[in-house]
């Protein structure tokens, strides 16, 4: 506040300003057109930026391995998502098949009942139940299957 009172004073109800003198220009040196110092300094610019030759090679380089890469991504999971719909519409038909399957057995399940079989056998075939005595157990050796060569013993030792 002290320097805005230096510059301007009060003199009876006017006031009046405090001439300042303007700030002094600064000189720049002239330059002169030398071809060498324009080289020079175009060299130096152009090192600067840092985008020379190899560096713009090497970044398209990445540029396109990343472009590869992402091409390769997509298909892939393209593909993946063509397989797991594949095994979607699979398991659908599956599940089908298995309810179609499992009609079918009950309904040949429930064709015949235990009482009409009885009646066949012994009515049409001549099935009778076997008596007391008749069934023989007969314990193999082997775990395999039995090849019956002859009779069955009537007993068992």
């Amino acid at each position: 506040m002290a320097r805005a009172r230096d510059m301007y004073y009060v003199d009876g109800s006017t006031v009046r300003k405090v001439e300042v003198p303007a700030p002094e220009r600064v000189k720049r040196p002239v330059r002169t057109k030398k071809t060498k110092t324009y080289r020079k300094a175009a060299v130096k610019a152009e090192n600067s930026l840092g985008f020379d030759m190899g560096y713009m090679i090497v970044l398209s380089v990445m540029l396109i391995l990343m472009i590869a890469s992402c091409v390769v991504m997509l298909s892939v999971q393209g593909n993946i998502e063509t397989k797991e719909s594949n095994i979607e519409s699979l398991q659908r038909e599956l599940e089908s098949v298995q309810a179609d399957n499992d009609a079918f057995e009950d309904s040949l399940n429930n064709m015949y009942s235990l009482d009409d079989i009885y009646k066949v056998a012994t009515s049409e075939l001549g099935m009778v139940y076997s008596q007391n005595g008749q069934i023989i157990r007969y314990d193999k050796q082997e775990d395999d299957y039995v090849k019956q060569y002859s009779d069955v013993p009537k007993t068992v030792d």
